[in-house]
Formats: structure tokens, C-alpha cells, sequence
């Protein structure tokens, strides 16, 4: 039997303000609940609103294996406007 217990999503979107436009940014939700912010070049977070180390790792494991893919969006999402 396979149970559901959350859901975890990664984003990349449109910067929210000038500061970000230059810094490409994932944000991670929790069940549709911004939890944290990491920047995609360096895989540090940016912003730590309800990170448990367990949700670091995760994050920072994916940006290492699509670091290349998210960059490529977020230029796209940068030159075309799209969220």
C-alpha cells in the first residue's frame, strides 16, 4: 500500500522584487506553503521560513542534478516575462 503524506514543489517564477532579478531562485512549498528559498547557482538558501535539514538536502540534491534545466528556465522566465 503506497500513502501520500505531502507534497513538495519546487519553482522557479518571475522575481518578486529588482534585488532578485539578477539571482536566479527556486522556492520550495510544502503542501502549498512557501517554506524556503534557495539560489540555484550556489544551492544555499536565501530565505529560511520553515526548513527542516531533511528539506535542505532534498532541495539542494536537485538543484545539483538540474542546476543546468533550472538555469536554462529561469533565463526564459527572465526574457520572456513568464511565471
Amino acid at each position: 500500500m503506497l500513502k501520500e503524506f505531502g507534497k513538495t514543489t519546487l519553482e522557479i517564477s518571475k522575481s518578486n522584487s529588482n534585488k532578485e532579478q539578477n539571482i536566479p531562485l527556486l522556492k520550495m512549498y510544502d503542501e502549498e506553503e512557501l517554506i524556503g528559498i534557495f539560489n540555484i547557482l550556489t544551492s544555499e538558501v536565501v530565505e529560511n521560513i520553515d526548513l527542516a535539514d531533511y528539506d535542505i538536502r532534498f532541495a539542494q540534491k536537485q538543484i545539483e542534478l538540474n542546476r543546468e534545466h533550472y538555469l536554462e528556465t529561469w533565463k526564459e522566465i527572465k526574457k520572456y516575462g513568464k511565471q
